[in-house]
């Protein structure tokens, strides 16, 4: 029996120094996800694909930001009113996920920065999808869940 512990504690051991090693040996990573989406539950999903994305690879090691326009602006107007969407969005800033608010979006929906949820001016741009291929063309890697 003490055999078996002793095995059964070593497989354990292994694999936590197996799944560390593997963790520490991602490069620092710059990502720019796409949110163009209406679908909440979709917004949701991908909320919970960036928080994990900065668990697996440290936030410290790790640049995210986030374009969003077209119908994902409907999420940050519902933040404005929703504290589920505010918890979620601000426990993203706080790990220092910028999110990028396409102006044309914002034209589009006849609204301003102001009726999102704390967007701040700097965190608008012209148009999204330019600001993308920018991203890309700065060694941000393109990720659209």
């Amino acid at each position: 029996m003490k055999s078996l512990l002793s095995a059964f504690a070593s497989l354990i051991l292994l694999l936590s120094v197996s799944h560390a090693s593997i963790a520490a040996s991602y490069q620092e990573q710059k990502v720019v996800y796409h949110m163009n989406y209406g679908d909440s539950h979709r917004i949701a999903e991908t909320m919970v694909n960036i928080s994990n994305h900065l668990s697996e690879v440290g936030d410290e090691r790790v640049d995210i930001k986030v374009v969003v326009h077209g119908k994902a602006i409907e999420y940050f107007l519902a933040a404005a009113e929703d504290e589920a969407k505010q918890m979620t969005i601000d426990s993203l800033r706080l790990r220092d996920v910028q999110f990028i608010i396409c102006g044309n979006s914002l034209d589009g929906y006849k609204v301003t920065r102001e009726d999102l949820y704390e967007v701040e001016e700097e965190d608008v741009v012209k148009a999204g999808l330019p600001a993308i291929v920018d991203l890309q063309q700065k060694g941000y890697i393109y990720v659209r869940p």
